[in-house]
């Protein structure tokens, strides 16, 4: 769920941001002086992120097998395996959920297409840091290079002369608690005493992003206090720390992963939802839970083989405006290759019934369809200034519905956890979507 376009940033947590816009660290002290200035995904190794790749392997096509119709079971195992970390856009994490995605599409029957786009302006520079073969989110400050660099960590406190203690970081990466100085404080300290890396570990609970007000001469990333302790724990015994931070500048490249049924030439109906998060956020609901649902469905609707017509899209970059349906949007128009519908899962793990969106004859069919099986729905609307890809394709002029739970109050949040969903809420939305597709399809075929 994308709260709100173009203004996500102040949709997220307040500590996400809360240093963005000042060299002073608003959770540090005044300093004596200022500064001057189903299975889960493999997860490789640290990498800048990621771009098309020149090759691949194509998962192979299988074949669906399980109920002809939605299992809030299956959903589920979806969610667990995607809420292992956050999914930004533009990240490695955001191309092993892709990977998860193709292989799970492509065992149900589908052609699988990986869909490369960029988008401008990008709102979260997230990287990487790797420690003990666990990979970090972490925030790359602004005024920091990307790159990658591995190098023998050291503990330095507060990165004042305390916590540097003289001691020579040549050739090392600091890892430093947030704090006592402003960022660029820290920085230049450590700098001054030969680290080539630094990161800086929150001191509240939650992610946050900082500016250093300087050109950095390496990278300098932040992460959460909850992950960070295990940074701390081996920084303390001098082990080895990767980070990967991202470009400044550029597009950032993101995917689009589309499953259309062998042979098909057009979509006349498309079933999606995006799976990207905001950087903290492990995004069970927002939007791992329509993610589950949109592969839950392709599995249902592809048993005794997939469904001429049908196609289904996950979309990258949702979080960050929508970039994701937009570029497919744009594909699909150019090519005159619009669907007549597109129905749209996004948030439908918490809540007490089924909410529908869309001024169209198709929404309306869906809550009636709803109600004849005994499923509570009602017509709905997003709250101000809230925004998702079935946007992309209403603007277009395809006719759209909309399902989701309605309960936004963990998401874009550390609290957006898999043990948060209701399953109830999952298996409903999805039996609601399923029947509606499957009326969808008498019409269209």
């Amino acid at each position: 769920m994308m709260r709100p376009p173009l203004l996500l940033l102040a949709a997220l947590p307040a500590l996400l941001l809360a240093a963005a816009c000042s060299s002073r660290d608003p959770a540090a002290a005044p300093p004596a002086e200022a500064s001057p200035s189903p299975p889960a995904p493999a997860s490789p190794a640290a990498s800048p992120a990621p771009s098309p790749p020149a090759s691949r392997t194509t998962p192979a096509r299988g074949q669906a097998s399980g109920p002809a119709g939605h299992d809030a079971d299956l959903a589920f195992a979806h969610i667990a395996a995607l809420t292992r970390e956050p999914r930004v856009a533009g990240t490695p994490a955001e191309l092993r959920a892709v990977e998860y995605l193709e292989a799970q599409l492509a065992s149900f029957g589908y052609d699988v297409e990986r869909m490369p786009f960029t988008f401008q302006d990008d709102p979260f520079r997230v990287g990487e840091v790797r420690v003990r073969g666990a990979a970090l989110e972490a925030l790359t400050m602004s005024g920091s290079p990307g790159g990658t660099v591995e190098a023998p960590s050291i503990f330095v406190g507060l990165a004042d002369d305390a916590g540097i203690a003289g001691r020579d970081l040549a050739g090392r990466i600091a890892v430093a608690e947030r704090g006592g100085l402003t960022f660029a404080a820290k920085y230049q300290n450590v700098a001054a005493a030969g680290a080539i890396g630094l990161v800086v570990v929150n001191n509240q609970p939650g992610p946050f992003s900082g500016n250093l007000t300087l050109e950095a001469r390496f990278p300098v990333v932040s992460v959460a206090r909850e992950p960070g302790a295990d940074l701390v724990d081996a920084a303390r015994a001098g082990e080895r720390v990767a980070i990967t931070a991202p470009q400044p500048s550029g597009g950032t490249p993101a995917f689009n992963v589309i499953a259309r049924p062998p042979g098909t030439a057009a979509c006349a109906i498309i079933v999606g939802g995006h799976f990207d998060t905001v950087p903290g956020a492990p995004g069970a609901n927002d939007n791992a839970s329509g993610t589950a649902n949109v592969l839950e469905l392709a599995r249902a609707f592809a048993v005794g083989g997939p469904r001429p017509g049908l196609c289904f899209a996950l979309f990258g970059a949702e979080e960050s405006g929508l970039h994701g349906s937009r570029a497919l949007v744009e594909r699909l128009r150019s090519d005159g290759a619009l669907p007549r519908y597109m129905v749209n899962l996004d948030v439908t793990g918490i809540g007490q019934r089924i909410e529908v969106i869309g001024e169209s004859p198709a929404a309306s069919r869906a809550i009636d369809l709803a109600r004849a099986a005994g499923l509570d729905a009602v017509p709905s609307r997003l709250p101000p200034n809230s925004g998702s890809d079935h946007m992309s394709f209403a603007d277009a002029g395809v006719e759209i519905v909309f399902f989701t739970s309605g309960d936004f109050s963990t998401i874009h949040s550390p609290r957006d956890v898999a043990d948060a969903i209701d399953r109830r809420i999952l298996d409903a939305i999805g039996d609601a979507a399923f029947l509606l597709v499957s009326d969808l399809l008498r019409e269209v075929g």
